[in-house]
Formats: structure tokens, sequence, C-alpha cells
């Protein structure tokens, strides 16, 4: 950012003729500031808030990954019967199988959340700092154009008591030599 709250606070005016009301434009400078620093603290919390739900994006992948099987290298019991075991074994890997499928869907979907409503806080942190940037320099170029009109009438003035005093001027002279003095 070009310009820093502290950059504003700092701002000295020079004084030329009647000018600005200093206390009026220290109070406007000071609620600038203010919403500069509301601003800053929003991006904070935005960016935590995005820092967050890719926290939860990323806990959601981990959680997601399949989990391997167990080693099959346990030791056979010496009484059992290998053709009853399958049955089970294959009733079990099926209905493990579907607990990690709807595990990754799960996951998958809790992922895409997290993206959705990052990406949401985040447009909407954006189009907020554009909104208070885009009103902020509204009222720049509004204040600018009221300088250069109290500018130009200061000007105008200027030139029309010189006139005045001109013509005041002559009005004594002639003045002074009808009387002689």
């Amino acid at each position: 950012m070009g310009i820093t709250v502290s950059d504003i606070e700092r701002k000295e005016f020079a004084y030329k003729g009647a000018g600005y009301d200093p206390y009026d434009v220290d109070q406007y400078l000071d609620q600038i500031c203010d919403e500069m620093v509301a601003m800053q603290d929003r991006i904070v919390q935005l960016e935590k808030e995005l820092e967050d739900a890719q926290r939860e994006v990323e806990q959601a992948k981990h959680a997601a990954q399949p989990v391997p099987p167990a080693a099959e290298s346990a030791p056979a019991e010496p009484y059992a019967r290998p053709a009853a075991a399958e049955p089970p074994v294959a009733r079990t890997s099926e209905a493990l199988e579907a607990i990690l499928i709807n595990a990754q869907r799960l996951a998958d979907d809790a992922v895409e959340n997290a993206n959705r409503k990052a990406e949401d806080l985040l447009n909407k942190a954006k189009e907020e700092a554009d909104g208070i940037t885009q009103g902020a320099y509204e009222e720049k170029e509004r204040i600018e154009a009221e300088y250069a009109s109290l500018k130009e009438a200061a000007q105008t003035f200027k030139e029309n008591f010189l006139k005045i005093l001109d013509e005041h001027k002559s009005l004594f002279n002639r003045q002074l030599k009808e009387t002689g003095v």
C-alpha cells in the first residue's frame, strides 16, 4: 500500500490565506486513518479465515488418504480352515472398500466446500477492499475538484479586487488633481 496510516497522521499542510479549517482537515484525516485501520484488521481476519479453511482442506485431504491394508504376514492359526475364512474376508473387504469410497467422497466434498468457502471469503474481502478504495478515491477526487474551484474563485476575487483598487486609485488621483492638493 502506498500510503500508510502513519503517513496520513504525520501529514502537515501549509496555511495559505483563509484556506480550510485545520480542525476539519485533521478530523477527516483521522476518519480516513480509522477506516484504513479497520480495513487492515479486516484483511488480517480474512487471511486468518483463509488459512483456517486451507488447513481444513489439508486435514480433509489427509483424512481421505486410504488406509493401507493390514499386514497379511500374521501367523496362521494351525487349526484354521482356509475354505471357511474366505467369504467373511471377501465381505469385509467389500465393506472396507465401500467405507473407503464413502470416506473419499466425503473428503472430496469437504475439500470442495473448504475451497469454495476460502474462495468466497477471498472474493468478499477483495470486493470490500475495492469498495473502500473506490470510495476513498471518489472522495479524493471530490475534494480536489472542490479545491480547484475554490482556488479559481479566490483568483477571480483577487483580480476583481485589484481592478476595484485601481479604479479607486484613479478616482483619488483625479480628485487630487481637480482640488489641486
